[in-house]
């Protein structure tokens, strides 16, 4: 046995190297692929559940990730990794809807009427000069 870990050791190295590099190349895709998931899922639920139910909106969209991810990786992927990118998602849902009027109305709801003047005012248009010239 010993010759034989001896007489192939350079073959056991880079198949523990090979197979560490491929779990951690896997992990790097599926947290990609969880990230791209996480904000649509947070939208939804902001959407279905609404405001004052932080908690609650957390734990259904934790669970749907749980419920996306296969097997294996779910042994890679710790639940404190799960909840940091559910908070990174609700961070970059926050941050589109304070950016975005329409997307600020789909998630909270707002009437376009009470939104700020800036956003209601008609952009003034240059009809140029007196004979209607530009």
């Amino acid at each position: 046995m010993i010759d034989f870990l001896a007489n192939n050791l350079d073959f056991i190295l880079t198949f523990i190297v090979v197979v560490i590099v491929c779990i951690i190349m896997a992990r790097r895709g599926q947290i990609k692929k969880i990230k791209e998931i996480v904000l649509a899922l947070c939208v939804n639920a902001e959407i279905t559940y609404g405001g004052g139910t932080g908690a609650i909106k957390k734990a259904s969209v934790i669970e749907a990730i749980y419920d996306i991810l296969p097997g294996w990786a779910k042994i890679f992927i710790s639940e404190k990794t799960i909840s940091d990118l559910v908070e990174e998602g609700k961070a970059k849902m926050d941050e589109l809807a304070n950016s975005n009027i329409m997307v600020s109305n789909l998630l909270y709801d707002v009437l376009i009427d009470d939104v700020h003047e800036d956003f209601a005012e008609e952009p003034e248009v240059d009809s140029g000069d007196e004979d209607g010239n530009i």
